[in-house]
This record gives C-alpha cells, sequence and structure tokens, in this order.
C-alpha cells in the first residue's frame, strides 16, 4: 500500500462508518424495500461521492505539486551545471586569450626588433602581420563570446520551463482551495 492511499482509505472507512447508522435505519423502516431511493440514503451518498472527488482532486493536486518540485529541481541541477561548465569554458578561453595575447606581444616585440634593424619598408610588412593576427584573435573570441552566449539561452529556456511548471502547480492549488471555499460557503 503507497502512502498516498492512505488518505484515501480513511476517508472511505469513516464514510462506511458514517453511514452505518442510515443503513440500519433504512433496514429498520424500510423492510424488504429497496433503500438506494430513500431520501437521507441519497443525500448521504451524494456527500460522499462529493468527499471522494476532494480527496481525488487533492491527491491529483499532491501528485503535480511533486512532479512540479522534481522538474524545478532537475533544471536547477542542470542549470548549476550548465553554469559549471560555463565558467570552465570560460576560464579556458579567456587564458587561451592570455596565452595568445602574450604570444602575439613575444612576436610583435620580435618583430619590432627585426624590423629596425632592416629598411622601413620591412617595418611597414611586420605592422601590418601583427594587425592580421590581432584581428584573427579578435575573430576567435568573437565566436567564443557567441558560444557562452547561446549556452547562456539554453541555460534561461531550462529556468523558464521550471518556472512555468511550478506556476502551473500554483494554479492547480488555486483552483482547489476556490471550489473548497465555494463547497463551504455553498
Amino acid at each position: 500500500m503507497q502512502i498516498s492511499q492512505l488518505p484515501r482509505d480513511a476517508v472511505e472507512l469513516g464514510l462506511r462508518g458514517a453511514r452505518l447508522p442510515l443503513t440500519v435505519a433504512g433496514r429498520v423502516f424500510r423492510r424488504g424495500h429497496d433503500t438506494s431511493s430513500w431520501p437521507p440514503v441519497a443525500v448521504f451518498d451524494k456527500a460522499a461521492r462529493l468527499q471522494r472527488s476532494e480527496v481525488a482532486k487533492r491527491e491529483d493536486a499532491m501528485t503535480a505539486r511533486a512532479q512540479a518540485t522534481e522538474v524545478e529541481a532537475e533544471a536547477e541541477a542542470h542549470t548549476q551545471a550548465r553554469r559549471k561548465e560555463l565558467d570552465a569554458e570560460r576560464d579556458a578561453v579567456d587564458a587561451a586569450d592570455a596565452e595568445r595575447e602574450r604570444r602575439i606581444d613575444e612576436a610583435e616585440q620580435e618583430a619590432h626588433h627585426r624590423a629596425n634593424k632592416e629598411a622601413a619598408a620591412k617595418r611597414t610588412a611586420t605592422r601590418a602581420t601583427a594587425a592580421k593576427r590581432k584581428q584573427a584573435v579578435g575573430k576567435r573570441a568573437a565566436r567564443a563570446d557567441t558560444e557562452r552566449l547561446r549556452a547562456d539561452a539554453d541555460a534561461l529556456k531550462a529556468e523558464k520551463a521550471a518556472v512555468e511548471a511550478r506556476g502551473e502547480t500554483l494554479k492547480l492549488d488555486k483552483s482547489v482551495q476556490a471550489k473548497k471555499s465555494a463547497r463551504r460557503s455553498g
């Protein structure tokens, strides 16, 4: 027996116990006749059906709430894992960029020393080469930024799905509370 079955069984047992006096009275007062259409029995049966329906709706709401919580937890875990991956990737890209910049700086210094020894024309050519290298590094960095932004967008979509699932749970809960309030006041 599942623990979620216990409230339903308890309600069922309580309803049987509460109906016992009606069953006995029906047999005494309507000996040999069908008691299913006797007004007190009909009213009680209607109330019992409403009670069972309420219990079923509450169980459904609890199940939906549990599922939404699970989805939210999974989405949060996925988001955290993805953020860690993105941080690691960002650190790797930053380190690679720093190394590239260091190499570029070294290459520029070397080219500058060579250029000083050579003629003015050769100095101009070396500067053009260094500018192309910087442009290539800029392009690579732009690609890495684009990949990071796509990953961030995926993480935000997962968070949005979790928030929407939580919203559905809250709507179900409000619906159950509204019906309960309407029954109490009506």
